[in-house]
């Protein structure tokens, strides 16, 4: 599974476009051999649907591999007024779930959670 960072020009919002702490550290896990192993791969839904889907694959988290099986991950709702970054995760048990960044004016990544790897 490839990691990118959006030019601008493809970002849904310009600050996707700049790497930031975050992508370093899932870059830095990735070389330690933590994250997607196979598949996984993480796709919208139709609009307006507020949730993901991700296809069944396996992680890497702590040299421990879990296998991810295919289903929905439901986002929360959006703030009315700002923009949010989220991130799609999978511990290492193999639960996928959503984590909720702050909305803000300018808004910043979520912490990444203890025993997981970022999907999406």
């Amino acid at each position: 599974m490839a990691f990118t960072i959006p030019n601008v020009g493809d970002a849904a919002h310009q600050d996707q476009a700049e790497p930031d702490s975050k992508d370093f550290t899932i870059l830095a896990a990735g070389v330690q051999g933590d994250g997607v192993v196979s598949g996984c791969t993480v796709s919208a839904q139709a609009t307006p649907d507020m949730t993901v889907a991700v296809a069944s694959g396996s992680v890497r988290v702590g040299g421990t591999e879990a296998t991810v099986t295919a289903g929905n991950v439901t986002i929360t709702a959006a703030d009315a007024s700002n923009p949010r970054f989220d991130f799609i995760a999978a511990d290492n048990a193999g639960t996928k779930s959503a984590v909720a960044g702050t909305a803000a004016p300018n808004p910043t990544f979520p912490a990444i959670p203890a025993n997981s790897v970022i999907l999406a």
